[in-house]
């Protein structure tokens, strides 16, 4: 079985392959300093991996596509769970984690989880916590507004996805919608009523 990637994983590449002539120049120099690379949601040929690339300032970021090959690790949300170097997000990430573990798999993102898994500063005062929730089964909307607001009081602003079967869904806009909710697919955003049907 090859290898088996999914949104918001954290690639280590092998760089110096020929699939990096396709990057921008600032890609090419952000990936010899620092080899890591986020898994995007988007259709891609057998046999490679579509990944962002960050650069320096939050505007840089570079879509690429990458052989499965040059995958040396790949880290799970779920897996990144050492203390952010910012007070306000240690104490978010920490009050998230009473929130939610035994409750449901779940990891950061973003910033801070980019930082986690490489040592690099990723983060700033005025970040947010972006987290990630997996979210193979139905939630009800009690549960999300709950949670949303429990996440409301925290330090740190906490940007929270569920992860269903048909897509990224924003924990927030879940527990407040009436009818239809926007989830991150794939193909690009879509209007779906019921995030777990799969259909």
């Amino acid at each position: 079985m090859g290898l088996i990637v999914r949104p918001h994983d954290l690639l280590l590449l092998a760089v110096g392959g020929s699939w990096e002539a396709a990057l921008s120049g600032w890609a090419r120099a952000s990936l010899a300093g620092c080899p890591w690379a986020v898994v995007r949601r988007a259709p891609c040929p057998p046999g490679l991996i579509p990944v962002g690339v960050r650069g320096p300032s939050r505007s840089q970021r570079h879509a690429a596509l990458v052989p499965t090959a040059a995958v040396i690790r790949r880290v799970p949300p779920e897996a990144l769970r050492s203390r952010p170097r910012l007070p306000h997000l240690a104490a978010t990430l920490s009050a998230v984690a009473r929130l939610l573990d035994g409750v449901a798999l779940w990891g950061p993102t973003g910033g801070v989880g980019f930082e986690l898994a490489t040592g690099r500063p990723a983060t700033h005062a005025a970040s947010d916590l972006d987290v990630l929730v997996r979210a193979p089964y139905r939630w009800d909307r009690t549960m999300a507004t709950r949670l949303a607001e429990a996440f409301a009081a925290l330090p740190a602003r906490v940007d929270c996805l569920l992860e269903t079967p048909r897509g990224g869904v924003n924990l927030v806009e879940w527990s407040r919608a009436g009818g239809s909710v926007m989830a991150r697919t794939a193909r690009g955003p879509q209007l779906v009523t019921d995030p777990w049907d799969a259909a």
